[in-house]
């Protein structure tokens, strides 16, 4: 997936799940230090991975993402839940992401 590619698909998916356009999006540049592992919670939020990347594992809920691993049937760019990235080299590694973020129901004004 490319940043494209993902900026046509969040609205198909956000509608999907009943959000229609009420959600708002960010893009996450994480620099993973040699070895170093990221958590992040991301419930009520999804992280849709934008590129490829070599010497990166992510788990999550939604599934895994690890290029390396030949056991996996399926790579998957969205994420969501308990997100666990690592990086895998004995460099530094950049993951990126658009976050994407619903809007609360309560917060909605009638117009």
């Amino acid at each position: 997936m490319n940043v494209v590619l993902a900026l046509e698909y969040i609205p198909r998916r956000m509608k999907e799940l009943g959000f229609n356009s009420d959600y708002y999006i960010r893009f996450r540049h994480f620099v993973l230090q040699a070895n170093e592992q990221l958590e992040i919670n991301a419930f009520n939020q999804f992280f849709i991975l934008v590129e490829e990347k070599c010497d990166v594992s992510i788990q999550s809920e939604f599934g895994v993402y690890d290029i390396a691993e030949d056991k996996i049937n399926e790579q998957s760019y969205e994420h969501q839940g308990d997100i666990l990235i690592s990086n895998n080299r004995n460099s530094i590694n950049h993951v990126r992401f658009i976050q994407v973020i619903p809007k609360h129901q309560s917060l909605k004004t009638n117009k």
